[in-house]
């Protein structure tokens, strides 16, 4: 078979790939769509100090935050120190307590109790019997040695001895007070709450932790405290299956690692909801006005697919009234998120994708067709068939091992870097073009490139990536990787004479000058400051960029890359209109390319909403556009003022 029939058949393998590829990108924008409602949620503790402040009930201050919009209350399990705070129970020592002259205890536990009495143990002192065995049961369940002794009936006179490292103790939970849990109930409200960690977790204790959960009304969701969820790695499968009976989503706190989650997120099928919250000390550095809060959970809901908003009580020492402050954030909140489109009220849950392994299959031909594509086009015809044959055998294997999530993870990574690089070789010409042909030829690369994109969607098509519960792997790679590439490929395109191995010799035996190593320095850095800025956790920002995406947000709705706009596809633009004449157009080349690589890893962010990332897209191009023939004529002058210049030269 000739050479143009094997690119005509892999140009047909990537049509078809495509249209696959577009189907699980149809199905997954139609349950996006579908998941529109966002709820937001307030902290009990918080509310009550708030009630606390302004001499109000509890009840009637969840009643105010109802009416602005908040649905959902977050009970945090109290430590021994909170249940000491809210009048729950008391804290003592045993040589604290035979320092107390209290006549009425010794009544009731006689004088042998006090020779019982260890002086280097701490008791816990309680009245109410309904919080006494919420105590004692916890602590039982978390493996904690007590003893316990209960007054003459009638007194309510309750001990727990406790023999336990003393900071661990101090970090124990001691399960949900009924009374708070009834109070969010009475008033209306659904309860979502976070389970502490303990050591020594065993099987019956965490049996009896999770299903003590089951007794709270109206529950809504269960998220966790600590960096390390109770049970795991060991007990993970059963904390799953404890979970399904509480017939309620897991809450995943966003930007938050916590140790298990992921793993549980998966065994639950994936029932799991996303919370974002502004912490109380960001905002004490930050010092957040309302516009600036109700921007940052706007962009949370519309922009990451958050559909819990965890309002705090947030403190201003300029603002007289707390509890009004916070009722305005409240319903700017909501007011925002319906003008958005969101519905507020109780949080939406992902629905699981119906994905076939043949079209996820067909998907992964097209990138093995276009890497294919890729080294033909390079020259090499013999190794293109075995990589082809190679990658065909890969893929088919690892699929049909049921190494899927490592395969879809493989395949989408050089998606977003074949794609690029194969759209530039093919786009990028030694002649340049018109103004209008340069327009069309960056379009063209564009739409060439997001051929990667669109396949990377289909091979990560899965409410797993979209909740975050895995992830697409090597952002930073396939940042670094295409340029890489295409400085190679169109430095031996650009050099004279001879096939690639000869320049290459003649290459590795050019003498080296010091400003070839100062500017390869230079690039070195900037490549450095490149890769930084890339991926989940980039170089941190000036406030000042900050303020500019804030305003771009502001009018564009949906704020562009700014690598693509400011940087890479203007000088992609005044590239096409020069054209790649030699090699000493390579760094304009490799900024143009960068415009090429954001495009694509924009739609690496599988939890950003397809719509968004589209619309993110189109205005970077539009903005590159205009930008872009800003420096053409910039160019123009310049080439204009320098021929005056030679001429004024000549005369004189």
């Amino acid at each position: 078979m000739s050479e143009s029939k094997w690119k005509a058949l892999l140009m047909g393998i990537i049509l078809v790939a495509l249209l696959a590829a577009g189907y699980t990108a149809w199905q997954r924008q139609g349950l996006e769509k579908n998941n529109q409602s966002v709820a937001l949620s307030v902290v009990y503790d918080e509310v009550a100090a708030l009630a606390r402040m302004n001499g109000q009930s509890v009840a009637e201050v969840l009643s105010m935050f109802k009416e602005k919009g908040v649905s959902t209350v977050l009970v945090k399990e109290p430590t021994v120190g909170d249940a000491e705070a809210n009048g729950e129970l008391l804290l003592r020592s045993g040589s604290e307590l035979l320092l107390l002259d209290n006549t009425v205890l010794w009544q009731q536990f006689g004088e042998q109790f006090r020779e019982q009495i260890k002086p280097d143990y701490r008791y816990l002192l309680l009245e109410d019997p309904t919080v006494y065995h919420r105590v004692l049961g916890q602590l039982q369940a978390k493996q904690v040695p007590v003893r316990s002794w209960a007054g003459e009936a009638g007194k309510n006179v309750y001990i727990i001895e406790v023999a336990y490292h003393w900071n661990l103790f101090e970090q124990l939970g001691l399960g949900f007070p009924s009374g708070a849990l009834e109070e969010i109930n009475s008033a209306g409200l659904k309860t979502m709450v976070q389970v502490r960690s303990w050591n020594q977790v065993t099987p019956g204790g965490l049996t009896y932790v999770l299903r003590e959960l089951k007794k709270i009304p109206n529950l809504s969701g269960v998220l966790f405290n600590d960096p390390v969820l109770p049970g795991y790695p060991k007990n993970i499968r059963l904390l799953s299956y404890l979970i399904i009976e509480l017939d309620v989503p897991l809450v995943q706190i966003e930007f938050t690692t916590q140790k298990g989650l992921a793993n549980l997120g998966l065994l639950l099928d994936k029932n799991v909801v996303r919370l974002h919250t502004l912490s109380l000390e960001e905002d004490n550095k930050k010092n957040y006005d309302i516009a600036a809060m109700v921007d940052r959970f706007n962009l949370a809901a519309t922009e990451r697919n958050i559909r819990v908003l965890l309002l705090h009580t947030y403190m201003k020492s300029d603002e007289p009234d707390m509890l009004t402050f916070n009722l305005q954030l409240a319903q700017a909140t909501r007011d925002n998120l319906e003008a958005e489109g969101l519905q507020v009220g109780e949080a939406s849950e992902l629905q699981p994708m119906q994905n076939s392994r043949l079209v996820l299959f067909v998907t992964g031909l097209g990138v093995i067709a276009g890497a294919v594509l890729l080294v033909l086009m390079l020259g090499w015809t013999r190794a293109a068939m075995g990589i082809g044959l190679l990658g065909l055998l890969a893929w088919t294997g690892m699929l049909a091992v049921e190494l899927v999530t490592p395969a879809r993870k493989i395949m989408a990574f050089l998606a977003v870097v074949v794609f690029p690089t194969l759209s530039l070789m093919v786009n990028v010409r030694q002649g340049g073009a018109s103004v209008g042909q340069s327009i069309l030829l960056l379009l063209r690369t564009s739409l060439y490139s997001l051929a990667g994109a669109l396949l990377m969607v289909g091979l990560l098509g899965d409410i797993g990536f979209m909740l975050k519960l895995d992830q697409f792997s090597g952002v930073k790679l396939a940042h670094v990787v295409p340029l890489l590439l295409l400085v190679v490929i169109f430095f031996f395109r650009g050099t004279k004479g001879g096939s690639w191995q000869r320049k290459l010799q003649e290459l590795l035996e050019e003498p080296i000058l010091v400003k070839f190593v100062l500017i390869g320095g230079l690039l070195l850095v900037a490549l450095m400051v490149y890769v930084s800025r890339t991926g989940n956790e980039s170089a941190a920002i000036s406030s000042w960029e900050l303020q500019f995406r804030a305003l771009l947000d502001n009018i564009l709705g949906v704020r562009p890359r700014t690598k693509e706009f400011l940087l890479g596809h203007p000088l992609m633009l005044l590239m096409l209109y020069l054209g790649y004449r030699n090699n000493m157009y390579l760094p304009l080349l490799l900024g143009g390319t960068i415009g090429q690589i954001s495009l694509v890893n924009t739609y690496a962010h599988i939890h950003t909403p397809l719509v968004i990332s589209l619309l993110r897209s189109l205005h970077g191009l539009w903005l590159g556009i205009l930008i872009g023939l800003m420096l053409i004529a910039l160019w123009r002058f310049s080439e204009a003022l320098l021929v005056n210049h030679r001429g004024w030269l000549r005369r004189d």
